[in-house]
C-alpha cells in the first residue's frame, strides 16, 4: 500500500470548525476520539491524511481523526481532495460522475469504488465500498 506522492496539502484547523466539517459518518465514539487526541498531543498526526471535498467542507475520511486533531489543538492537518485522488490515478472524477450521474456528495462507495484496491486501502477509504 503506497500513497501518491506530491499530492497532500495541510488543512488549517484555524479556518475551520472540525466537528462542523462534515464526514461521511454521522456519529462517532467520544472516547476513540479522546485517545487519539492523546496520541497526537504526544506524536502528532500519524497515518493516511483526510481525503476531502474542500468546496463542500466535507471530508470522506478520519471522522475521528479530524475531532481528535481539533482536541489536540493540532493547527493543521494532512489532506487531500478527492479530485487530485482520482486525477493522480489517471481518473476524471468529473466525467465519472457525469456518466454515471453520480453526486459527489452523496454516492461515496460508487464514487469511490473507481480508485484502485491499494489506493483506497492507503488512504483509509477501502470500508466504505
Amino acid at each position: 500500500m503506497q500513497m501518491v506522492q506530491g499530492i497532500h496539502n495541510p488543512l488549517a484547523l484555524d479556518i475551520i470548525d472540525a466537528s462542523g466539517y462534515l464526514t461521511g459518518q454521522e456519529t462517532w465514539d467520544d472516547d476513540h476520539v479522546a485517545a487519539i487526541a492523546d496520541s497526537m498531543r504526544r506524536h502528532g498526526w500519524q497515518g493516511a491524511p483526510l481525503v476531502i471535498l474542500p468546496e463542500w467542507a466535507i471530508s470522506y475520511s478520519g471522522t475521528h481523526r479530524l475531532l481528535a486533531a481539533e482536541a489536540a489543538g493540532l493547527e493543521q492537518v494532512p489532506a487531500v481532495s478527492l479530485e487530485d485522488l482520482f486525477e493522480a490515478c489517471g481518473l476524471d472524477l468529473e466525467a465519472i460522475v457525469a456518466a454515471d450521474d453520480l453526486m459527489v456528495t452523496t454516492h461515496r462507495p460508487e464514487i469511490l469504488g473507481h480508485l484502485p484496491d491499494d489506493i483506497r486501502a492507503a488512504y483509509t477509504l477501502d470500508d466504505i465500498i
